[in-house]
């Protein structure tokens, strides 16, 4: 009885060993040939990162008279995503044809994915009625990475263009994904999702050429090389300095612009504007001082103007913000962009009193008042004081110290007592008054003219007639001897 069981159970393992030796890969089992297809690989096993390519090359034999064999491959867990063909050179194929007893090599690449965690990943491999493993092995992932994006922008004579717009769409969508602009060497690049791109380059001037099916990979870097744009007859760039221009209410906005000619040929463009607010006036002008408007401009190629695009808002208008277009129009094609005035009030105050000169005498004070209004319109002063610098040893007192606020077109009155130096010289001095706010000030001088007291000159008087008196009398003393 236990001879029985001991020859079911080594039965038993000799099954397992010859069914794991035939369903699964191992080290040193590279395929199977089975007479009528030889095949033979020198490096069935790679070692790469995540995303990149491997490349397989077989040598077959035909020993059927059957010429033609068909090939296929067998993925397995953890593969996913990855792409693999057989090649010869660069075409792709799926037949072989070989003559009796002749050999031939064929190729087969591996895509892998820039996600695929590490680890050993074992692919079939069948060439007719052979078949043959072989082993990728993911040595670091890039899961998580952005893949990169780079090509380089040329005219068909080779030089550089800086400024191209390459516009990204994603797989199928047409809506773009990304858009990046060349420098000034015409090259770009970008990080990406992996994933499939759609790019189509342009820039005005030029003509557009479009790649599809880009294929990115985590961690990645791919590189689409040189795509060349065609110049065109008739073209136009227009740069304009600031799109948006923020102004206070009053003044008028005026656009920096450079109209460029990038065409091949001569041409005379058209100046016109669109969707003016109403009660707005838009003019271009080719000074900022100018006052004459002009409406057409002719620009040889390869040359430039620069334009003033000046909008005149209606008397009264309130603060806000204003949008129109330009509109230039060349000989094929029309050039046109957003523009906004964002009208602002403005934070102004005023300082003023009655009188800009006043009188003291020596040893007295002064007392005078200022006023102090809100002028401007885009919303209350905040945080008022006032400040007096006057000449050394005087000293100024003022009332009240701060004004919390003033509304637009608000007053309010600050009372100044101003104390000169007891020993002061009788004479004209200089004080100012600043006025501060969180968001304006003003200042203003005011002129002060010390005098003697009225007892220092009637004491004066009198000593000058008790001099004339001595001399008098001592002139008519010595006289008379």
């Amino acid at each position: 009885m236990s001879d029985n069981i001991h020859r079911l159970i080594g039965i038993l393992a000799v099954s397992l060993i010859l069914a794991s030796l035939i369903s699964a890969p191992v080290a040193g089992m590279t395929g199977s040939n089975e007479g009528k297809t030889e095949v033979h690989c020198n490096f069935p096993g790679q070692v790469v990162e995540a995303g990149e390519k491997v490349t397989f090359v077989f040598s077959v034999i035909n020993h059927d008279s059957e010429l033609q064999r068909k090939l296929w491959y067998e993925d397995f867990r953890g593969s996913s995503g990855w792409e693999m063909k057989f090649i010869d050179g660069t075409t792709e194929v799926d037949r072989f044809c070989l003559p009796t007893g002749q050999s031939g090599t064929i190729s087969f690449v591996i895509e892998t994915t820039g996600d695929t965690p590490v680890g050993r990943y074992p692919v079939k491999v069948h060439i007719g009625t052979a078949s043959f493993w072989v082993h990728v092995t993911i040595s670091k992932s890039h899961k998580g990475e952005a893949g990169i994006l780079e090509l380089k922008a040329v005219d068909k004579d080779g030089e550089k263009i800086k400024g191209a717009t390459a516009t990204i769409y994603q797989g199928s969508s047409k809506i773009p994904f990304d858009s990046v602009m060349t420098t000034a060497d015409g090259s770009i690049s970008t990080d990406l999702p992996q994933g499939t791109y759609r790019i189509v380059i342009k820039k005005p001037g030029y003509g557009s050429t479009e790649r599809k099916e880009i294929k990115l990979r985590c961690g990645i870097t791919t590189d689409i090389g040189t795509v060349t744009l065609s110049k065109a007859d008739y073209a136009a760039e227009v740069t304009v300095n600031a799109p948006t221009i923020t102004t206070s209410v009053g003044k008028n906005p005026t656009f920096d612009m450079i109209l460029r000619n990038v065409g091949k040929s001569d041409d005379t463009y058209r100046l016109e504007v669109e969707n003016i607010p109403e009660g707005w006036f838009v003019r271009y002008k080719d000074e900022p001082n100018a006052t004459d408007e002009i409406s057409e401009i002719y620009i040889e190629a390869g040359g430039e103007r620069k334009l003033y695009l000046e909008a005149i808002p209606p008397y009264g208008a309130d603060a806000g913000d204003y949008a129109f277009s330009y509109l230039i129009e060349s000989s094929t094609d029309d050039y046109t962009q957003n523009l906004t005035a964002k009208l602002r009030g403005s934070y102004d105050l005023r300082v003023y009193a009655d009188k800009y000169r006043y009188e003291v005498n020596r040893g007295d004070t002064l007392t005078y008042d200022i006023s102090v209004r809100n002028t401007g319109n885009a919303g209350a002063l905040t945080g008022i004081r006032t400040e007096v610098k006057a000449p050394e040893g005087w000293k100024a007192v003022v009332t009240p110290e701060s004004i919390p606020s003033l509304q637009p077109g608000e007053r309010s009155k600050v009372t100044l007592k101003i104390i000169p130096p007891s020993d002061i010289g009788a004479s004209d001095y200089k004080i100012s008054v600043t006025v501060k706010s969180d968001q304006a000030e003003k200042t203003d001088d005011y002129r002060i003219t010390v005098h003697e007291q009225s007892f220092t000159a009637i004491f004066g008087v009198l000593l000058l007639i008790l001099v004339a008196g001595g001399v008098w009398y001592m002139y008519r003393k010595y006289e008379r001897r």
